[in-house]
């Protein structure tokens, strides 16, 4: 056991002592590197809304040619000289 406790403290002092923590603040980014920042922000935030604006537009589309295939390839209504239409008063 002694020799244990002995081992650590040889070691503790084998070890590099702990660097004192950095207490300094990083200097303040200057005007002109907060203002690159500020443009590289709005300019990612552009793309991001082409992005989603090119996507409703495509969508968009697409739901226009399922709607007009479907009107263009459904087949009309069977109507019978015996049958009343719709919404008749009397046949």
């Amino acid at each position: 056991m002694r020799f244990l406790v002995a081992a650590l403290i040889g070691f503790s002092f084998a070890l590099p002592l702990p660097v004192k923590a950095q207490t300094e603040r990083l200097p303040l980014k200057s005007r002109s590197e907060r203002r690159v920042e500020e443009l590289n922000r709005d300019m990612q935030q552009e793309r991001r809304i082409q992005s989603l604006e090119q996507d409703f537009r495509l969508k968009n589309g697409q739901i226009r040619q399922d709607i007009e295939r479907q009107r263009i390839f459904s087949s009309p209504p069977i109507t019978s000289p015996y049958r009343c239409s719709p919404g008749a008063v009397r046949c």
